[in-house]
């Protein structure tokens, strides 16, 4: 228990960060749809965040070796609550283009901080259990932070003026504490090409993690309150229900697919994971669940639990054939390869609203990709077996929006 009273701090901070985080998720696609722009122009918005989290997170550990993690944090919160700000004062497409880049980044540099912080602060022996627990209460207040502006509309000052207050208040948790930073971070990079022949599997799972995930999260929210309609909620509180029940869903999945996994070949486990979420994408795509609104939100929660699911799966398979010596290498690779399907994915769901299936469009991409994904799997499990037993770690959860430059991973030193 002493080790999770070490770190408590990081956790309060973490989960007001995310309750400030999703928030954001589903009142910025409303708002980008009360302002009269297209789900295409969504996704490019949305595709911009990626690109600044990308940003941010290439710039995460010169930033903590030169400002260490407090002042990292601090300087990035303050962005963040600002740039929340400005998006109510600035209705319009061009100023939320920027506000949207400038905020990944600095989420990027605030998960980083906490999250290399809590790995050096808790002793290895029990890293992975306190590290698990974070991504828990981590995921469970991205779950709820939309519920707290459910009755709000989609411009409404209270949808921006409370993620800003979880970002303020998560400084005081960082700012706050009389514990040591962690020691200064050195880097010694993975190349993509040499990440990729390491581990093919692992890489093509976060690319295709990134792509389908993020963008249909990104453009759920739009789905949500077009085929939900008969629901008699706001739309900020349809929003919340649809995402609130994909997050839940991956939440109840993913740690009994990760235990499976340690047991069978992670690829096999990839592959029936996907499996159900490309069907349920295949019926919504189809309409066929339309009208019926408690049918559609299990179909998206059956969607969150496979897709939601495989992305620490394929991290666990990456860090079986890692050297011990470059886990964390391996790691901030995995991220960027993650990144940059975050960049395509929400652009290319945007495009698929836009065709004559309209909302439904959104899940085809999806179906597609988890085909292609599923089969991936099973080539690769064919051409090379899976590492000796006494090679694989165990696996530990791990969310995509969480993971930053390695550190985190319970298998790094």
């Amino acid at each position: 228990m002493s080790d999770y009273r070490n770190v408590w701090i990081l956790f309060a901070a973490g989960a007001l960060l995310q309750l400030g985080g999703g928030i954001l998720g589903v009142t910025t696609p409303l708002g980008l749809d009360a302002l009269g722009v297209s789900p295409t122009t969504v996704g490019l918005i949305a595709a911009l965040f990626a690109i600044g989290f990308m940003i941010g997170a290439w710039w995460a550990t010169p930033a903590i070796r030169m400002f260490g993690n407090i002042r990292t944090y601090s300087a990035a919160a303050a962005v963040a609550a600002v740039t929340v700000l400005m998006m109510y004062m600035a209705l319009n497409i061009w100023a939320w283009s920027a506000i949207r880049l400038a905020q990944g980044i600095a989420l990027a540099l605030m998960f980083s901080s906490i999250e290399a912080w809590l790995s050096a602060a808790v002793p290895a022996s029990n890293r992975g259990g306190v590290t698990g627990f974070y991504h828990l209460v981590a995921k469970v207040a991205l779950i709820l932070g939309p519920f707290v502006v459910a009755g709000a509309t989609a411009l409404d000052a209270h949808a921006y003026i409370w993620p800003a207050i979880f970002f303020c208040l998560s400084l005081l948790p960082v700012c706050l504490t009389r514990r040591e930073q962690p020691p200064v971070p050195d880097t010694d990079p993975l190349s993509l090409p040499k990440l990729y022949k390491l581990a093919p599997a692992g890489v093509i799972g976060v690319f295709m993690a990134g792509i389908i995930n993020t963008g249909t999260l990104s453009l759920l929210p739009l789905y949500a309150v077009e085929v939900l309609s008969e629901l008699t909620l706001s739309d900020t509180g349809i929003a919340a229900l649809a995402a609130g029940v994909a997050w839940a869903g991956g939440m109840l999945s993913q740690w009994p697919a990760g235990r499976v996994s340690d047991y069978f070949d992670r690829r096999r486990v990839i592959a029936v994971m996907t499996l159900p979420p490309a069907v349920v994408s295949v019926i919504l795509a189809s309409g066929w669940a339309e009208g019926q609104a408690v049918l559609t939100l299990i179909l998206i929660g059956i969607w969150g639990a496979g897709s939601l699911s495989y992305y620490g799966i394929a991290i666990a398979h990456t860090i079986d054939w890692a050297p011990s010596g470059k886990i964390a290498q391996a790691m901030a690779g995995l991220l960027f390869v993650w990144a940059f399907g975050s960049v395509i994915g929400p652009v290319l769901m945007g495009a698929a609203m836009r065709t004559p299936l309209g909302a439904q469009g959104l899940f085809i991409p999806g179906a597609c990709l988890s085909v292609i994904l599923i089969i991936s799997m099973l080539v690769r499990q064919a051409a090379r077996n899976e590492p000796p037993d006494d090679l694989q770690e165990p696996w530990n959860p791990a969310t995509p929006l969480l993971v930053t430059k390695g550190e985190i991973d319970p298998r790094a030193d």
